[in-house]
Order: C-alpha cells, then structure tokens, then sequence
C-alpha cells in the first residue's frame, strides 16, 4: 500500500510516505508507553498494527491486531470478563463484519467494523475513555492513508491514557440487550435475504456464526440462571452461608458417604442467647449486621470439608464429617470461644453468647432430620442447664417436649398472673436485724406446680420475653414490699436484671416511672446484675447503670468473685454494693481458701467505699467470720428460704415477737425454714 512496486506520481508517493511515517512514530509512541508503563498486550499490538498498516499488503492483518490490542484495554480495564461477554463480542463483530461484506465493504473495513464493535460489546458497552479513542483509531485503520493520522493518534493516544479499573457491569442490561438483538437480527434480515439474492459466501458465513453465537449465548444464559436459581435457593440472603435446604443436602450426602465405611459424623446446633433482645434494642440492622460478621468468623475454626449453614433466624448447624463426641465437643468449645470476642457495631462492642446441641451419627439418629431434632433438643438442654454445649441424650429427650408446651405457655403466663415473686430475706451481720429482701421470680403452673426460675428463665430469653418479666417483676416487688413498708417494716427490695436489660437505654426510664406509680423510695430499690452480664458489655451497661443511679436506685454486683471482672471496671462502673459469690460462702467454714478468698472480697469492698453482701450463708460459723470481717450484710438459708409474700409478712410479725429488744444474731439459728 505505502511501498509500492510501481511507480506513482510525486503527490501520491509523498502522501504515503507522510502516512508512514505517522503511522511508524505512533508505533514508537506504543512500544515507549510499553517502557514507561509496563507491558501489555495492547501497547504491543497497536504498534505491531501501525506497523504492519506500513505495508501495501498489510492493511487486513493490521486491522485485525488493532482489533485485539482493542480486546486487551478492555481486559485490562475490565476486573473479569466472563463467557458470557466474550459471546457478546463474537455476535456483535460478526453481524457487523457481515453487514459490511454484504454492502460491499473490503476486508480491512469488515475486520475493522467487526472488532470495534466487538471490543465495545466485550465492556458490556461501558468503554470508558481509553477503548473509544482506540476504536476512532481502528477507524483510521480501515480507511487507508488518509485514515493514518486518526490511526496513529487514536491508537497511541489509547495506551497513554490513564483510567481506573471499571467495576463490574451486569450481564445484562438495557443496552445490551439491545445490541444482542439488532445483532441477531441483521444476521437473521442477511439469511433471509440470502434466500433471494446472491451473497458474498463472507458474508454468509458470518451470519451464520452470529446466529450460533447468538444461540450458545441463549443456552449459556439459561444454564447460568438455573445455577444462579440453584444458588439462591441454597443460600442464605443474609450472611451467603448454606441454607437449612442446603443443610439438609449435604447432611444427607455425608450421612451415605459415612455409612459406606461405617464412619461418624456429627452435627453442631448452634443457638445464640439473648440475641432477640439484642434485635430489639438495638434495632434489626444491628442484629444483622451482628448476623453477617458471625459467618466469616465461624468458617475460619472449622475444617475445609465441614459444612456451615444458618438455619433461620439466630441458629447456625455445623457438620463435622468425620466427627466423634470428642471432635464434637472440642468444635463446640471453639465455636463458643469465637463468639466470645466482640462485635463491631454502629460504633459500640456487642457481646454475644452461644448455647450448642450435638448429636452424632449414627448414634443418635440415622437421618437427617432425625439428627436435627436431636441436635436442637441438646441445645435447649445447654441453655437450660447454662453449660454452653451439651450432647444429646435419651434420658433428656421429655424435657423437648416439656419445652414446647412451656413456651406456648409462657406468653399467657404473664397475663394470667401465674408468675409470682418469692423474698429472700437479708440481715444486717452487726445487728441482726432484717434490712430488705431479694426478689425471686417463680411461675405457679396450674399443672406442674411451682417451677423454678431454671426451668423457664432460658426459655423467657429464648421468646424474647426478658423485658415484659422484668418490668413485672419491678412493678410487683414495689407493690408488694412497698406495702410491706407501709406496716412498718423497713425493708429494701432487690430486683435481677438480664443481659437484655442491660442493652435496653430505655430501662432507667420505666424504673423512674414505677417508683413513681408504686411511690416506693428510689433508695430502697436495689438492682442487682450478674459480673457475667456486666463483663459482656462493660461500656453499654456502664451507661446504663449511670441512667439507673439518676433515678435514686442502688445498684449492686451479684456473683462476685465467680467471673471475670477487672478492677478497673468495677471503678468504671460506680456500684454501690458487691455481693459475695455463694460460692466462697457455703463451705467458709470448711475451707479455708473459701474463707482467704471472702475475706479479701469484703476488704475490697470496704476499701472501694462499696456495702458487702454474702450470699450463700448456711450457718452461724459463717456469720460470725464475716461480722468480724466487717461485711455488712448476709443472705442464705440460715436466715430464711425465699417466701410469698403472705408469708414473709407472717414470718417478720413473729421474728418481731420473738425478739423484744436488742437483737441477738444466735437467734437465726432458731429460724431455719
């Protein structure tokens, strides 16, 4: 083309040789941003075109190493292109590239017009700068010399241009759907017309790869939506684990493929406490985003080849397979350990807990299903026993049902007056007289008797219940002790709270609003939380106990001593009161590191200007230690087993009766209920 074998006027020769050497210096421009910049297939293959368009004969081959120096900026460019997009491009360039054959287009302008278009469809038509000045570039190309200029600087000045990397566009959008169908139909408007006139064999041809593009596309699509149908329908929205549908396969599978070398395998319910509450303090997106950060951090703990699913909900299962009670047990633990660490959320640090049920194959259950209502009966054993995971056992298996029935009761419970508050009294150690009481729920079933709070306060978190019990147990223990108050008795009332109730910022609120109602004296109410429950959010409930402290009430640390409470954050959190772990206090006279450790406790206590109860107080040698020790207060069974409150009025009137005048503190021992 610009060397040629024959001699042409002086115009035409200096024209060509204007368009080679523009085309040879955008060349060089190429290979020095392949220096500058590092190399890539495009830099390397327009200067291969530009050099090759030189040539008389060469104007094809140019073309088509523009055309793929055009792919390579959208590769790039592009963080994957998929296979999809790579039929895009086939059907787009070859009705193109067909279209001009049949008009009477040369190859340089078909190959041109073909890998433009192309190049175009493989961004999913989201070029960027870099690819359309390449494309006017690859236009240059086609139209001879005089396109050289445009050539030379499209594509030279595409290799130079700098450009983030595109995010991922959809598979399918308006626009390319649009080009998918004008391509498949030039295609189908050139067979048809093929049929009527005589066309280029090219053109033909191309047609035809079109519609095969067109139609590899169509069944491509369809497979990738019945996998991505497949997906979804496996996979949990939320967090992207397994679904319980998913579960159930691959439970399934690895049951068969464990009974074929007649192996174990175990399956983890993992249940997370309190997480309701959580939900509704703090809001959903919270307990979601709680949710989505529990995947990722489970997965990291388990084996390759161990499945992890959500289930709905707080629930997530584990399948171990292999897996025996040991493999199970030591999964548990580090599944717990995992949740132990805190969560990030909307500024603040999240605590959560976890309870897990094992059940093992084929122990337990031959099937899956079989295995999951094993799995979730052991789970709620662990929540009601507090023991953090619990293996399935027979002997236990009633207590599932026991649970049923009772969380369909608990929520009539409430409103049919069935929970009741039982007193346990407390005395002052120096005096002996009785300074207030603690207040112990209990839920007076008109079938089972009277249940203990072990047999139902699990399954009050469990239902999301923990607020409405503890707003009913406030309101009635100031009811009842306030009337206790009015005929003389000079008593204090102490009120649990849960982990819920710490989370909950509205909590001083309702406490100000029921002293208000019941007219109790904010001082004589006394709220006691768990070191356990203080320790799982030291911050938030540090809040929360200063809002409680605004309206008059005390608060005091339950279980001290049995956690792990820092000493920092008993300054943090401003008590007013420690309560000694029953722990140390039942057997002080029998042990004497029992006793070492309550005698430090009650020293820490008075040195951190806080009142000291013992809890756990079985006999008169205890309570003579810790009245020499200087704590302030006991409760325990030697004093008196928590009562109705009928009967700790009867029991105040005659301990009154019985001790005119000065107290002696011996008397208890004369008490025992």
């Amino acid at each position: 083309m610009l060397l040629p074998g024959h001699f042409r006027h002086d115009w035409s020769v200096l024209v060509d040789v204007a368009s080679g050497v523009v085309l040879l210096g955008g060349a060089v421009a190429c290979v020095a941003a392949a220096v500058r910049r590092g190399r890539s297939v495009a830099r390397f293959a327009f200067a291969a075109a530009l050099v090759a368009a030189v040539f008389e004969d060469g104007l094809v081959i140019a073309c088509a190493l523009a055309t793929v120096g055009a792919a390579g900026l959208v590769l790039q460019r592009m963080p994957a292109v998929t296979l999809l997009s790579w039929l895009d491009a086939a059907l787009g360039g070859t009705a193109v590239a067909a279209l001009i054959v049949a008009l009477g287009g040369d190859a340089a302008p078909a190959v041109a017009g073909g890998g433009a278009v192309g190049a175009l469809a493989l961004s999913r038509w989201q070029p960027g700068w870099a690819l359309p000045v390449a494309v006017g570039g690859l236009g240059g190309l086609a139209a001879g010399p005089v396109g050289a200029p445009l050539a030379a600087f499209g594509l030279a000045g595409s290799v130079w241009l700098r450009e983030p990397p595109a995010e991922q566009g959809p598979e399918f959008s308006r626009v390319v759907l649009t080009a998918i169908l004008l391509g498949a139909f030039a295609a189908l408007v050139l067979l048809g017309v093929g049929q009527f006139t005589e066309l280029e064999a090219v053109a033909v041809g191309l047609a035809i790869a079109t519609v095969l593009a067109g139609m590899a596309r169509a069944g491509l699509t369809v497979t990738d939506r019945l996998r991505e149908s497949h997906r979804q329908a496996v996979t949990d929205d939320l967090t992207g684990l397994g679904n319980r549908r998913h579960l159930v396969d691959r439970l399934d599978a690895a049951i068969e493929s464990t009974s074929a070398r007649d192996g174990t395998l175990a399956l983890l319910l993992v249940d997370l406490d309190g997480f309701k509450e959580l939900n509704d303090t703090l809001g959903h997106s919270a307990g979601d985003e709680v949710l989505r950060q529990i995947g990722p951090r489970l997965a990291q703990i388990l084996r390759e080849q161990d499945t992890l699913a959500r289930l709905g909900g707080d629930e997530f299962a584990v399948v171990l397979a292999p897996g025996d009670e040991a493999t199970a047990s030591a999964a548990g633990l580090r599944l717990r350990a995992a949740l132990e660490r805190s969560f990030a959320v909307g500024g603040i640090r999240v605590h959560v807990d976890a309870s897990v049920g094992i059940a093992l194959f084929p122990q337990h259950s031959r099937d899956a299903l079989g295995l999951l209502q094993r799995a979730d009966v052991a789970m709620y054993e662990a929540k009601r026993m507090r023991t953090g995971h619990e293996v399935y056992l027979a002997a236990r298996d009633r207590h599932s049902r026991d649970r049923l029935l009772l969380i369909g009761e608990l929520h009539s419970a409430l409103q049919a007056g069935q929970l009741v508050l039982h007193y346990q009294p407390k005395a002052d150690l120096r005096s002996g007289a009785i300074t207030g009481v603690e207040a112990l729920v209990r839920w007076d079933h008109p079938d089972r008797g009277l249940l203990g709070p072990v047999h139902f306060l699990p399954l009050v978190e469990q239902s999301g219940l923990t607020r409405a019990l503890t707003s009913f147990v406030l309101d009635r223990a100031l009811e009842e002790i306030g009337e206790r108050r009015r005929r003389g008795f000079d008593l204090t009332v102490a009120v649990n709270l849960g982990p819920a109730d710490l989370l909950d910022l509205g909590l001083p609120s309702e406490v100000e609003r029921l002293l208000e109602v019941r007219e109790f004296p904010p001082e004589q109410l006394v709220l006691e939380v768990s070191e356990d429950v203080v320790m799982a959010d030291v911050e938030r409930t540090a809040d929360v106990l200063d809002g409680l402290r605004a309206t008059g009430a005390r608060t005091a640390l339950d279980d001290f001593g049995a956690g792990h409470a820092a000493l920092s954050h008993l300054k943090r959190l401003k008590l007013d009161t420690l309560k000694i772990d029953r722990g140390f206090v039942m057997r002080l006279s029998e042990d004497e590191h029992d006793a070492a450790i309550a005698r430090s406790l009650v020293e820490l206590g008075r040195r951190l200007g806080m009142g000291v109860v013992a809890e756990g107080v079985e006999d008169l040698a205890a309570w003579q230690a810790l009245a020499g020790w200087g704590c302030d207060e006991a409760q325990g069974h030697l004093l008196g087993r928590p009562m109705p409150a009928g009967e700790l009025t009867a029991w105040l009137q005659r301990l009154a009766q019985e001790r005119p005048g000065t107290p002696d503190p011996r008397v208890w021992a004369a008490q025992r209920r």
